[in-house]
């Protein structure tokens, strides 16, 4: 009777961490929060088995990774790395480990690492039938693609993607995010109609969903789309729409949403409200440690406000060996334009310059793709 209490129990712990994925995948960060609590109450008082476990700490990686806990998601993937019975598992539980290494990566803003972890994952997910989880590998893949700039491969697996979650109502936030891939490879693609229509329809789904942290993506990309084509006072409109919500101000994406609407404000000569805003981006961003919008914030500070050419100079070294270089080549060309304007000839010539080597560095970027 023993044994057989403890069997049930371990099937009941197993659907618990079935259900408590379908939370993270939704976003559902409280009910995520509570669901691991009753896991580990009920992990207490169960046989312990390995796989089991190991089927734990790996959504608790990924549970990490919805908390913004990057850190921690860090050490527990380095914990199942050195664990050598990880390669004997079956393919469900190896195919997590890819896949969740290759998000982790991802948040490293290591697109190539995330990719190269995607491809391996990808023949472990074909063995598991389960539309969704090959829908959100999609989006993932989708996503690292659209930051290596190879705008088909992302439109190809975001659309993918999309096919699946708009017939699943409890997944409109990947829905949500998926119109959002395509609107973003579509505006750098200079598409301008198509992307705002993939935005606005982005935005029209959250607020009919109630779903507020998804709203605030919408409203960034969609005031990244007015900016992109100079329409300033329409992009500011909607980064401040963004922060105004409150479950999502306070997020990583609110402190780039913080970025943009710093850099509007600061275009259009405002400079005393632009300082304030950059001021709390910065401490912001050197709670969280996002290195790569403290530099950006620092560069348009020095560059419109109190200008020094070394601080500006480091940015971009940064950004350069980030690889950021979709980033460098925007940049570096406003740094020239401002130059130029300023009648800076040689200086604009030499950002100007900076500007088309880091496209061309776009271009060989995938040559790392394994």
């Amino acid at each position: 009777m023993d044994g057989y209490l403890k069997a049930i129990a371990y099937e009941e712990v197993a659907h618990m961490i079935n259900q408590w994925y379908k939370l993270i995948k939704r976003h559902q960060v409280e009910d995520s929060i509570s669901m691991r609590d009753k896991i580990l109450q009920t992990l207490d008082k169960t046989e312990q088995n390995q796989n089991l476990l190991l089927y734990f700490n790996l959504l608790d990686s990924r549970h990490k990774m919805l908390l913004e806990s990057f850190q921690l998601s860090e050490e527990i993937l380095n914990k199942i790395q050195k664990n050598p019975e990880v390669k004997g598992t079956d393919d469900m539980l190896q195919y997590y480990f890819l896949f969740f290494s290759g998000q982790f990566e991802f948040s490293k803003k290591n697109y190539i690492e995330a990719i190269n972890y995607y491809k391996l994952a990808e023949d472990k997910l074909l063995k598991i039938p389960d539309d969704i989880e090959k829908a959100e590998f999609h989006y993932h893949v989708a996503i690292s693609y659209y930051h290596i700039d190879q705008h088909f491969f992302s439109m190809d697996h975001a659309e993918k993607a999309l096919a699946t979650f708009r017939e699943h109502d409890d997944y409109s936030h990947r829905t949500i995010n998926s119109e959002m891939i395509l609107g973003a490879n579509k505006l750098d693609l200079f598409r301008f109609e198509e992307a705002n229509h993939h935005y606005e329809h982005a935005l029209e789904i959250a607020k009919a969903t109630n779903n507020h942290y998804t709203e605030g993506l919408a409203y960034r990309n969609l005031g990244i789309a007015y900016m992109r084509r100079n329409m300033l006072s329409l992009a500011e409109d909607c980064f401040r729409k963004g922060l105004q919500i409150e479950e999502y101000e306070p997020t990583l994406y609110g402190l780039r949403t913080i970025y943009n609407l710093t850099h509007v404000l600061y275009k259009t000569d405002r400079i005393d409200e632009a300082r304030k805003w950059c001021e709390k981006g910065i401490a912001r961003a050197e709670k969280a440690g996002e290195e790569e919008y403290l530099a950006k914030l620092s560069l348009v500070y020095s560059l419109y406000d109190q200008f020094h050419t070394d601080t500006i100079t480091v940015s971009i070294d940064y950004l350069s060996a980030a690889g950021l270089w979709n980033d460098v080549s925007e940049l570096t060309l406003e740094v020239g334009l401002y130059f130029k304007k300023a009648g800076d000839t040689e200086n604009a010539a030499k950002y100007f310059l900076e500007s088309i080597q880091a496209r061309d560095q776009i271009l060989k970027i995938t040559e790392d793709l394994k």
